[in-house]
Order: C-alpha cells, then structure tokens, then sequence
C-alpha cells in the first residue's frame, strides 16, 4: 500500500498567493526596529510558557497583539501548501527528485544553523533561530523546482 501525503496541485498556486502577503509582513516584523512592539489590538490570549519562563507563569491568560503570531503561521502554512502539493505532471521521477532536494535542503540547512551556532549570539540568534524552519522550506522549493525544470528540459 503506498501512502501519497502530498496536497492537490491547486495547493501551489493557493499557497503562492498566500506567502506574498505574509513574506511581508514577517520581513517588516524581522527588519523594522520596534515592529514587534506596535500593539495594533490586543487581544487576551492562551500563554502556555509567559515572559517568567517555567516558574510560575505557566497556563495563563495574556494580552498580546497576535499580528507577529499570524504573520509566521500564514508564511509556514503558505510554504507548506507550496512545498507539499503535487506537480500537475507527476511521474515515477517526481518522487525521486523530491527526496533528492530534501535531502539536499536537509544537509544546506543544518550546516547554515551549524555556522549559526558558531557566530551568531545574543538575541540576534533568537531571530536566526526563527528563519531557519522557514530557510529549510524555502531551499527545498527552490532544489526541487529547478530540479524538475531541468528533468522536464532533458525531457523534450
């Protein structure tokens, strides 16, 4: 039995038009001194683990703006849909290629959090720290997409 965990090809396009938007918005967060404190409207919210850490600020009801909150899940959502949708033409190498950039996007990114490790510190790690899952997304669409572009170029 063979399992297809992939999303419809309509995915990409869904997703495409959602990351615009939500790039945006997380490179302002990222880039703009002060972004993260603008309080646009706030609004109480679940806090599992608060700004005390473990001892006693565990489980409580915080107010926040949630804007920087929907910026990153709109961005992870948007990549995921582009990542993990099907190709409108899929063939017995899609799957092949498709691994193969994983793999690939897997090795790039550990080594690139590795040299962060070494010569990142402060809280400017704690924002590198924030890049990397989204880095690992984006360096996988970009192998796999030029992968295939070259596969369906020997192709023709």
């Amino acid at each position: 039995m063979k399992n297809n965990y992939l999303l419809p090809a309509k995915f990409k396009k869904i997703g495409m038009c959602l990351a615009i938007p939500f790039v945006l918005a997380c490179l302002w967060l990222l880039f703009v001194p002060g972004a993260w404190d603008y309080n646009l409207c706030n609004i109480p919210v679940l806090s599992v683990i608060g700004d005390g850490g473990l001892e006693n600020s565990m489980f409580n009801i915080i107010e926040t703006d949630p804007l920087d909150e929907i910026a990153m899940l709109g961005l992870l959502i948007s990549i995921v849909f582009v990542a993990l949708s099907k190709e409108k033409d899929e063939d017995e190498m899609t799957p092949v290629e498709r691994q193969n950039a994983f793999v690939w996007s897997f090795w790039v990114t550990a080594v690139l959090y590795t040299l962060g490790i070494i010569t990142i510190y402060g809280i400017s790690f704690l924002s590198y720290s924030f890049v990397m899952p989204y880095i690992f997304f984006t360096l996988y669409i970009i192998k796999f997409n030029l992968s295939m572009h070259k596969l369906r170029r020997n192709l023709k």
